[in-house]
């Protein structure tokens, strides 16, 4: 549902877009530059309170003014522009490191620079607006795209289509033991692709640049550790390079400035959104094709660049790739641990209050559908790495199967939180208070496991508490207990567990813990 109603914000940006193109004359720029703006605040902006909705709309106008003084600096004064904009993009990750405040400051930042990136408009000499109605037009088109947005998400929200907080907004940051925070290691890691891609596409490929920059901001923007970063950098080779060669053979279908084109943009970013979920492949070969109709519609279409874009597109994904794994590298494995825990935190208290406040127990289970929401976001790269290896071998241990335990917790948690609002008196037998607390205490062993404590151990609860009591209640705890030794059974520090860390399982004759998975990234 979600998809569809950024399909709604695209449509009601691209209508406001035309608007202001018929009314005030602007360029059929504006149009673009709305629609994108539409597509970046809908994906990163969901669900904020009212005061920061207006900080965030006083705020963007003035940063889309910066923003179109840059774009104009890209083609007066490149050099001066490839800096600036290294910089502000590398700034709104960096702002990461001072918590929610700093994550929601540095989106800002960065939507408009994607747009300023993606929508260039070359210089027709006596055509174009003066640099003032240039800023003016780009704060416009940033405060439509962003009430459009806000009505939109808020009316969604109200009518159940889409959930009501946001597991982004209280992400905890990724611990790390490293001196250096993980948000300045990735803004550096972002000045440093940007600044190769802006040298080699300089260099190399003269007013083409644009593409292998964008490649490098693509899959190094959303730097979740440096498998996540090769993960991406192949589907963006795979889904651009087949997006790419199409939008260039269909835009040539179209003359520059014909509106079809705007409307095949508007189709494929409806489509990319939607698709996104089943793979990233699928967006990064719908985003490549709109930015090939885009340079077609401004009078750059040649089947002949098919080969240039191609290459651009490799080399920005190498670059990435390179930079991500060797320069201040965040570890798939650490990235991984902190989401797990962001998700286990709010399981034990689910469970803690389940034996003394089951009226609690539903707000516990919202927080841990936020984590694993966020959960879900890392695991493509480890799933995929799974499959590599079975393909070798059968890998057992793997550090996708804890991702895969924990999305299992969610149904038994579901029920929990059910059976707590309609009979709380569950939670009060003997039975079920036993089976409670040793799942609890699983749980908190799993937690421990994943923080590489050494004193961590499984103990499997004892059958009596399948003898009497609610049967869903201690089928469920049974089955989150369960998902809790797989989580105990992997290999989390450098591929091997403290030697008493399966005590407690052999006797009952559970799987023995496994070694499995210390390459995950």
């Amino acid at each position: 549902m979600s998809a569809a109603v950024q399909a709604a914000i695209l449509l009601l940006c691209f209508g406001s877009g035309l608007l202001l193109d018929h009314f005030a004359l602007p360029g059929p720029g504006i149009v673009v530059l709305t629609m994108v703006l539409g597509l970046v605040l809908g994906r990163g902006r969901r669900h904020n309170g009212t005061r920061q909705r207006l900080v965030a709309l006083f705020t963007l106008p003035l940063i889309a003014v910066a923003c179109t003084g840059i774009g104009r600096l890209f083609l007066q004064h490149p050099n001066l522009a490839d800096t600036l904009f290294t910089l502000g993009l590398s700034l709104s990750i960096f702002l990461r490191r001072f918590g929610p405040w700093g994550s929601r400051i540095g989106s800002l930042i960065a939507t408009p620079f994607v747009a300023v990136l993606v929508t260039p408009v070359p210089v027709v000499p006596g055509a174009e607006p003066s640099v003032g109605r240039s800023m003016l037009w780009s704060a416009a088109a940033s405060v439509i795209a962003f009430l459009w947005v806000w009505i939109v998400q808020a009316t969604a929200a109200r009518a159940g289509l889409v959930p009501t907080t946001s597991a982004e907004a209280k992400r905890a940051p990724i611990g790390s033991s490293a001196r250096i925070p993980v948000s300045d290691r990735m803004a550096a890691q972002m000045v440093l692709s940007l600044t190769l891609a802006f040298v080699i596409g300089r260099e190399f490929f003269s007013a083409h640049w644009m593409w292998i920059v964008i490649t490098a901001f693509i899959v190094n923007s959303g730097n979740r550790g440096r498998g996540d970063v090769v993960y991406k950098s192949v589907l963006r080779v795979v889904g651009a390079s087949a997006g790419t060669v199409a939008a260039t053979l269909l835009s040539g279908l179209f003359p520059p400035g014909d509106s079809v084109a705007i409307v095949a943009v508007l189709v494929l970013l409806a489509f990319g959104n939607w698709l996104r979920t089943l793979s990233y492949t699928y967006w990064a070969g719908c985003v490549t094709a709109v930015l090939a109709l885009l340079q077609g519609y401004f009078g750059h279409s040649d089947a002949g660049l098919i080969g240039e874009r191609l290459l651009q597109i490799v080399l920005g994904g190498g670059l990435s790739v390179a930079v991500a794994w060797f320069v201040l590298p965040v570890k798939s494995r650490a990235v991984l641990r902190r989401r797990i825990a962001d998700c286990l935190a709010p399981l034990t208290d689910a469970l803690v209050a389940a034996q003394r406040s089951p009226g609690d127990v539903a707000r516990h289970h919202r927080s841990f559908e936020e984590g694993v929401a966020a959960l879900t976001e890392v695991a493509p790269a480890f799933v995929a790495h799974r499959r590599l290896q079975q393909l070798r071998a059968a890998a057992l241990g793997h550090s996708a199967d804890a991702i895969d335990a924990v999305q299992s917790c969610a149904e038994p948690l579901s029920v929990l939180a059910a059976e707590a609002q309609q009979n709380p008196e569950v939670f009060a037998e003997p039975t079920v208070t036993g089976l409670l607390s040793a799942v609890t205490g699983n749980v908190v062993a799993a937690r421990r496991f994943i923080g590489l404590r050494p004193e961590a151990r499984y103990r499997q609860p004892d059958d009596e508490f399948d003898q009497s009591g609610d049967g869903v209640v201690v089928a469920s705890l049974r089955r989150i207990d369960e998902h809790m030794r797989v989580i105990c059974e992997i290999g989390w520090g450098a591929g091997h567990l403290p030697p008493h860390a399966h005590q407690g399982q052999e006797s009952r004759g559970a799987p023995a813990v496994t070694r499995a998975g210390a390459a995950d990234g």
